[in-house]
């Protein structure tokens, strides 16, 4: 009996520690994504982002780091405090994600190496053990250019919502490495909007003008919240399942979105907004909208305190390839010419796309970081409203991790 006891102890040990993982590594994304938000989105009307997506390609690439590219890239992403720990989060959070069946949600890794590079067996290990990630090599001979089969690959992955993210040209023969995550998103509502109450109406710009935008409409039982100490509404629209939720945040005031905007930078400040929702039965009307997004990373990562990982000569990926030092030689000795030099990311593009409709949302995303060498109505009476007629900021959030899988803006 004390036995039992002491294996239930263990097991309760187990979980509880594996808890505050997720918690850790869900905080680290968010924290990350505030930041990011502030460099990629305050200056754009309409942006979608996955966090989710962005984040895990760049803890994945962390494992191959060394020295200070580690360690920027480490603290950049908030993940310093989880160590080594936090591959093995991420495979469980992986695990999470691909088992739930009340949505389709589809995440996935590969890696695409140049055929006569050395990659550390360790790295290949640990990218399949814990990301899942297949690898291949790039084709420079594949008809159509050694683009082509990588842009399948995604297509396939994102069930063809996002193709042709890379370039003829975009892979050279100094392209060492190619590192991508996908991750895709179908989810049915809980409750689903009436196409036929559907109507075009007004949305307020932030310019002060006026434009007609279809708008869904319903009575329904809503997780909401009025806060007024902060001037926001927030509402949380849940999918099939209750595990997925769209989450809305609408200031009070036009003139304070870019308050709103910037507090997103501040830690825990998500959580914050997404607390304290309560069951109302509310008049609702939010927008039809479908946002695309391509991003260069690079220059907001940079601004984020990742430098090192980009400068050729600087960038210390000696995890990933034994030329990846620190230092590069150009060493002339008996007319013994030695080019051992290392590899930077001289890459990273990501690519999303969000479409909310009156049966659902659609939404699907794309990193790539390469690796060069350097070279119907319910009859309620609703006792509120919820009416979304200017801009405002959304998050579709996993409620069980807390993890962010897309973020954005709509100015209409």
């Amino acid at each position: 009996m004390l036995y039992f006891t002491l294996i239930l102890a263990l097991v309760g040990q187990l979980v509880t520690a594996y808890k505050k993982q997720q918690i850790a590594l869900s905080e680290a994304s968010t924290n990350f994504s505030g930041q990011l938000y502030q460099k990629i989105a305050l200056n754009e009307p309409n942006i979608v982002y996955s966090p989710y997506s962005i984040h895990s390609v760049l803890t994945m690439i962390s494992e191959g780091a060394r020295g200070e590219t580690s360690a920027q890239i480490k603290d950049s992403l908030s993940i310093t405090s989880l160590g080594d720990t936090v591959h093995a989060v991420y495979k469980e959070l992986i695990k999470l994600l691909n088992s739930f069946k009340e949505v389709t949600i589809h995440t996935g890794n590969a890696l695409y190496v140049k055929q006569d590079l050395h990659i550390l067996p360790a790295f290949l290990e640990n990218s399949t053990k814990y990301y899942n990630a297949k690898v291949d090599n790039i084709n420079l001979s594949a008809k159509g250019g050694p683009e082509r089969p990588i842009n399948d690959y995604i297509a396939q992955k994102t069930k063809n919502v996002i193709k042709d993210v890379l370039s003829p040209g975009d892979i050279k023969p100094d392209t060492a490495l190619l590192v991508v995550n996908t991750l895709f998103f179908n989810g049915t509502w809980e409750n689903s909007f009436n196409p036929e109450l559907t109507t075009k109406e007004d949305f307020h710009l932030l310019d002060n003008t006026v434009k007609q935008i279809d708008m869904m409409h319903d009575n329904r039982s809503l997780r909401i919240k009025k806060d007024n100490l902060n001037g926001l509404d927030v509402a949380e629209i849940s999918f099939k399942g209750n595990r997925f939720t769209l989450i809305i945040v609408l200031p009070h005031q036009m003139d304070s979105l870019t308050d709103l905007e910037t507090s997103l930078a501040q830690p825990h400040k998500v959580d914050e907004i997404c607390t304290g929702l309560d069951h109302v039965d509310v008049q609702l009307a939010i927008p039809k909208f479908k946002i695309e997004t391509s991003l260069d990373l690079i220059p907001a990562l940079k601004a984020l305190g990742i430098e090192d990982a980009f400068e050729p000569g600087v960038a210390d990926f000696s995890g990933i390839t034994p030329t990846g030092m620190s230092v590069c030689h150009n060493i002339i000795y008996y007319l013994i010419i030695d080019l051992s030099c290392p590899v930077y990311l001289s890459q990273v593009v990501h690519k999303a796309v969000i479409d909310v409709q009156e049966t659902g949302t659609v939404a699907a995303a794309v990193t790539v970081a390469k690796v060069t060498i350097t070279s119907e109505p319910v009859n309620l009476q609703p006792e509120e409203k919820f009416i979304v007629d200017h801009p405002f900021i959304y998050f579709l959030r996993d409620r069980q991790t807390g993890q962010i899988l897309f973020q954005g803006k709509f100015s209409g």
